[in-house]
């Protein structure tokens, strides 16, 4: 299964079709906060990442799907685990816009529906993986983080996307 969808994918939607996308543009207050946590899969491996690290979820969840725009379909099982971590209905959304605005076909929208199995093996890609580091220290994606930042990548990020919107003002 060749993906020629780079070429036609307009990767700003991209941002807009997250579950997170309200959040990040909110006040990132408690109130906020408890409204994005209503939408986690509590039976999720990924819970926690989506809990507790919100902004390094965000990174990989665009990284993985533009890896997979780019033909990296090993990036798959890892966007499951993301999605996983979504609410049922959450998560069938997610999945219906992606395909609706042409993200991914419909043999990639049937492999990301069916259930993970977390047994199969992966291959590694040393290239992606480092990537998808420098996407988490330096957040080129223009997360917006409000609240207090706990680990270094969310500082980075928050350095880095700040220093971006003052030279482009």
């Amino acid at each position: 299964m060749k993906f020629l969808f780079k070429y036609l994918v307009d990767l700003s939607k991209l941002k807009k079709l997250s579950p997170l996308y309200s959040y990040w543009h909110s006040d990132q207050n408690d109130l906020d906060e408890s409204n994005r946590l209503l939408i986690a899969n509590k039976d999720s491996p990924a819970l926690y990442l989506f809990e507790k690290e919100p902004y390094k979820w965000e990174i990989l969840f665009q990284s993985s799907i533009r890896e997979i725009i780019n033909g990296d379909l090993s990036s798959m099982k890892g966007l499951q685990v993301l999605l996983s971590s979504l609410s049922i209905e959450v998560r069938k959304k997610v999945l219906k816009d992606l395909l609706v605005n042409k993200i991914i076909n419909q043999d990639c929208f049937a492999k990301l529906n069916k259930p993970i199995d977390l047994k199969s093996e992966t291959k590694s890609n040393l290239l992606r993986f480092l990537r998808i580091l420098l996407a988490i220290f330096t957040n080129p994606y223009g997360i917006e983080l409000r609240r207090k930042k706990i680990h270094i990548y969310e500082k980075t990020g928050f350095l880095f996307n700040f220093l971006k919107n003052l030279y482009f003002k």
